[in-house]
């Protein structure tokens, strides 16, 4: 009787606290070529189909995603063409050249427009992700953009030490 007394507790103290809308969270893991995101309510994983049509509650929220999207593919374009100038770099330094032991006139070429590509392409996936999780914070937490709060004892432009050392 009391576990069936508690049970209901629980359940109602869970009823009452229900939120209106999912809570969405943000997991990021690294595949291949470059990372997936993906969108989490609780251990549902949302297609983007269905993440569009929650984020238009919010149109901010939205927009910024659909920011994300854009980013995102051409992060995954731009990770194909790294993986293709890695693997004929490859080619060119270890395939032996026919009458010639140095290395061929494309190697240096694409070794250099791989980093380039890499390096682009590592900023084009950081915006992707930091754009994601801005737009799930702002749907879940709505857009208070308020300024920050300071107490009088946290300020940053108070002194750490209120009292000075006397020095004899």
């Amino acid at each position: 009787m009391k576990f069936l007394f508690v049970f209901l507790l629980v359940g109602i103290y869970s009823f009452s606290n229900a939120q209106e809308k999912p809570f969405l969270r943000v997991d990021v893991r690294q595949n291949l070529l470059t990372q997936k995101i993906d969108v989490l309510d609780g251990p549902k994983r949302l297609r983007k189909s269905e993440l569009i049509t929650l984020l238009q509650s919010d149109p901010e929220a939205l927009a910024r995603y659909e920011k994300a999207l854009v980013k995102q593919n051409v992060n995954d374009a731009l990770s194909l063409v790294d993986m293709g100038l890695f693997l004929g770099t490859s080619v060119l330094v270890v395939a032996p050249r026919q009458q010639s032991s140095s290395l061929s006139r494309l190697a240096w070429p694409l070794m250099i427009g791989g980093f380039v590509v890499g390096i682009v392409s590592g900023v084009y996936r950081r915006e992707a992700r930091n754009l994601t999780r801005e737009a799930i914070d702002l749907y879940n937490f709505g857009g208070g953009t308020s300024d920050p709060v300071y107490f009088e004892e946290n300020r940053i432009d108070q002194p750490i030490f209120s009292f000075k050392i006397p020095i004899q």
